[in-house]
């Protein structure tokens, strides 16, 4: 079986999501193979960070289902009934995604390290020497291995997230999901956690990236999908969705945000 024969590792199957009445989500499906970076670009309100919520069920889809691996995310099948899921059982769904937000979300009141061991702890139930080994592990591998026992508070906003990402990986995820983890860095700090990200994509990690740094989605997504008004308008390589859009909208979206 070839690379493009195997079965994705995420489908998305005509999701659809309303708040209040107004759509969001317009019957969308979308597949991402193993180790594949796909960048969701497009206006504020296209429906990206939800789209992305939905994979690990933090929205819950009106219709439409969501596969990992080949699991109902969020769901068990009994008969031909689908029945939502405790939140016990969602958790270890949810341990194969690992998710970073825009805010980085760490508790203020333990350190780098306790961060990252505490759900590895919790849902994996590793001892406290395996998981701070590999607190330690990822810590040097997003370059904060001298903060590992900084607080929150000590860290830079850059330096937070890449603690987050480090937590995120303790999980040992199928696949990374980002929702537009520079958005709330200062200019300067960007760079720090683009860098970790591109060399996740050079190693094959999965990742589901809401991002607004074009120069980044042209450099390491392998495919790149342009959002808008919660439908799927374009997607393709980045050479070309990025770089020769074939739909207007396409162009005039890039034609700003590029300027």
């Amino acid at each position: 079986m070839t690379e493009s024969e195997a079965p994705p590792i995420v489908s998305l199957l005509e999701i659809r999501k309303a708040f209040r009445g107004t759509e969001v989500l317009g019957g969308i499906s979308l597949d991402v193979r193993s180790g594949e970076t796909v960048c969701l670009i497009g206006p504020s309100g296209s429906g990206k960070s939800t789209l992305l919520r939905c994979v690990n069920h933090l929205e819950t889809p009106d219709s439409g289902v969501v596969l990992v691996d080949g699991e109902i995310i969020g769901y068990q099948r009994r008969g031909d009934t689908l029945v939502e899921l405790g939140s016990r059982e969602l958790a270890v769904q949810r341990a194969a995604m690992g998710m970073v937000f825009q805010s980085f979300n760490l508790f203020p009141h333990l350190t780098a390290r306790e961060n990252i061991v505490a759900a590895p702890c919790r849902v994996l139930k590793l001892s406290k020497a395996e998981a701070n080994e590999r607190a330690e592990r990822l810590m040097d591998r997003v370059g904060l291995s001298h903060k590992l026992d900084s607080y929150p508070e000590k860290l830079s906003g850059g330096q937070q997230q890449r603690v987050a990402i480090a937590r995120a990986l303790a999980m040992r995820p199928k696949v990374m999901l980002f929702d537009e983890p520079t958005s709330a860095l200062d200019p300067e700090m960007v760079q720090e956690v683009l860098g970790v990200m591109r060399d996740l994509a050079g190693e094959g990690m999965t990742m589901i990236i809401v991002t607004h740094e074009m120069r980044f989605a042209a450099d390491v997504a392998d495919r790149v999908v342009f959002l808008d008004g919660g439908r799927i308008v374009e997607q393709g390589p980045p050479e070309q969705v990025i770089h020769e859009p074939v739909h207007d909208r396409t162009r005039a979206f890039l034609s700003k945000v590029t300027a």
